[in-house]
């Protein structure tokens, strides 16, 4: 093989590789958030009221580590839990995290 089709092998290698991400369960972000996420958070991300009155943590929109774009501990508590929070490593694909992550993380845009 020469250095061109080398070069061409390593290049179409390369772009397979850059897009195959993370896997996911082919669930969109909305599906894993109503499964997941919407009984104590809510729909909009701002806590269900119930939550919110023990918790004031299940309130995502005024979430100090969402306004801090703090991605690594988001996806830290997802993954893993944080006190009353369950982790979802056991029931979700890295990706679906990793989407619930940025989900989480464009609140505060809305």
């Amino acid at each position: 093989m020469n250095a061109t089709c080398r070069a061409c092998a390593l290049l179409s290698l390369a772009l397979v590789a850059a897009a195959c991400g993370p896997p996911t369960s082919g669930k969109s972000v909305e599906e894993l958030w109503s499964e997941h996420c919407q009984r104590c958070h809510g729909a909009d991300g701002s806590g269900n009221p119930a939550q919110r009155s023990l918790d004031p943590r299940v309130d995502l929109i005024s979430s100090k580590l969402v306004a801090r774009d703090s991605r690594g501990l988001i996806y830290q508590r997802i993954a893993y839990g944080y006190q009353a929070m369950p982790g979802y490593t056991h029931k979700l694909e890295r990706g679906d995290i990793e989407m619930l992550t940025e989900f989480v993380l464009g609140l505060k845009e809305r």
